[in-house]
């Protein structure tokens, strides 16, 4: 029954390997719905296996057999894969709303009905047709869901006084990252992709190379540029084309 799993039935056929905890954690995850005698298991829809897994060992145990309520999956900020802090494609709840804003408002034009229907409850057909007012709609939205309308309004205000002013260190409305989670000395590309400004090291090394990427106002070149420590660029404000801002902090 385990093969019937959608993905495991390929790689049994095609002989690639099926490894033990694949098949656990399912068995361990519907074990759970056993012993809090659950009545409804709400999931993703890529958890539709484990919860039917859950019901027919509910039905083993002589107990009744829970509903299974799908979501659909909500795809991260690159538009490819689903939102995870892990792959870094995510919208943090407990962000600050200049930071949450300047995410959503990059919003691709391929997935930003999503958004308005999984994350909002604004109509679909009240949308305005310009792409560039979806995503500010979008963004001041979702905002104003976890920080109220006021700290919403002033997000957008300070994303477009970034956008049309550019920033340095002085600036006050941007958006702060955290260098404890980079390893010193460090590469200039290394501490761009940590950012999240770039998805991958690739990505920073052509960015860096083109001339798109600035601290504090100055042009940086060299992606091999290295820095010995946080307190190099503690304060400093990274820039990655004319829209991506992100505060350096130790």
């Amino acid at each position: 029954q385990m093969l019937a799993k959608e993905g495991f039935s390929d790689r049994y056929s095609k002989e690639n390997p099926i490894f033990l905890h694949e098949f656990l954690y399912p068995l361990m995850q519907g074990y759970d719905s056993v012993a809090v005698e659950a009545d409804v298991e709400l999931g993703g829809t890529d958890q539709k296996f484990n919860i039917a897994v859950g019901r027919d060992l509910q039905r083993v145990f002589g107990k009744r057999p829970q509903f299974g309520l799908l979501m659909p999956i909500l795809l991260g900020t690159d538009g490819v894969q689903k939102m995870s802090k892990s792959l870094g494609n995510y919208v943090g709840l407990s962000e600050d709303a200049l930071t949450m804003y300047s995410k959503l408002e990059k919003t691709a034009d391929s997935q930003i009905e999503q958004y308005f229907e999984l994350l909002t409850n604004l109509p679909l057909n009240s949308l305005p047709e310009n792409p560039r007012e979806k995503q500010k709609l979008l963004a001041v939205d979702v905002v104003g869901q976890y920080h109220g309308k006021e700290e919403a309004e002033k997000a957008q205000k300070a994303a477009l006084d970034l956008i049309g002013k550019g920033v340095t260190g002085e600036s006050d409305s941007v958006p702060e990252f955290s260098l404890e989670s980079v390893d010193f000395p460090a590469k200039l590309f290394v501490i761009v992709s940590a950012s999240g400004l770039c998805k991958s090291g690739n990505e920073a090394k052509k960015k860096i190379q083109g001339g798109a990427v600035k601290l504090d106002g100055d042009r940086l070149s060299d992606p091999f540029l290295n820095f010995d420590s946080s307190s190099e660029l503690n304060g400093k404000v990274l820039q990655v084309g004319k829209k991506n801002f992100i505060r350096l902090k130790m």
